[in-house]
């Protein structure tokens, strides 16, 4: 859902080496939005997205943005990587069973750059980044899960939702 980032005008770490920011960043095709906008719409507008399907395209940035490997995105997803492959180089959206679960991603990105930005320090974080490691470390909040095995149905993207929230509160997460 991001696009790559593009690191002129930003800001320089110690190393001199350019900070990644999410913020902005948008989901291109026919969705276009942020994933911000992505957490913030209403279910009436996710729905719209899902049924729309979201460019198989989409799945690729997705990868990009969170720093994982296309076959362990994929898996977690319960997308087949053949597919999705074919429908990129034909153009294609996804069927909505895959555009939700892409979404909802997208989405938990999209909360955990609204819990910084409400933290007041929103700036240099990279909310894709964070999201990918804390995705693939057991959590006792989930028995011991990691919440990337969740990722591939919508019930168990519901759950590590709530364990972002809980992180938020300061609650046991």
């Amino acid at each position: 859902m991001a696009t790559s980032a593009t690191y002129t005008d930003k800001p320089m770490t110690s190393r001199g080496k350019p900070k990644a920011t999410t913020a902005g960043k948008s989901v291109t095709g026919k969705v276009g939005k942020t994933y911000s906008e992505i957490f913030a719409a209403s279910p009436q507008a996710r729905i719209a997205m899902i049924r729309d399907g979201v460019p198989a395209i989409e799945a690729k940035r997705l990868v990009q943005a969170l720093g994982v490997e296309q076959k362990v995105l994929y898996q977690a997803l319960g997308l087949k990587t053949a597919t999705v492959n074919r429908k990129i180089t034909q153009s294609e959206q996804l069927a909505s069973d895959e555009s939700e679960r892409l979404l909802g991603v997208a989405r938990l990105i999209g909360q955990v750059e609204a819990i910084i930005a409400e933290s007041g320090e929103p700036e240099d974080f990279d909310a894709p980044e964070w999201l990918s490691r804390w995705l693939r470390e057991p959590l006792p909040a989930l028995g011991g899960t990691l919440p990337m095995a969740l990722l591939d149905t919508m019930e168990g993207q519901s759950m590590v939702s709530e364990a972002l929230a809980r992180i938020q509160t300061g609650a046991y997460a």
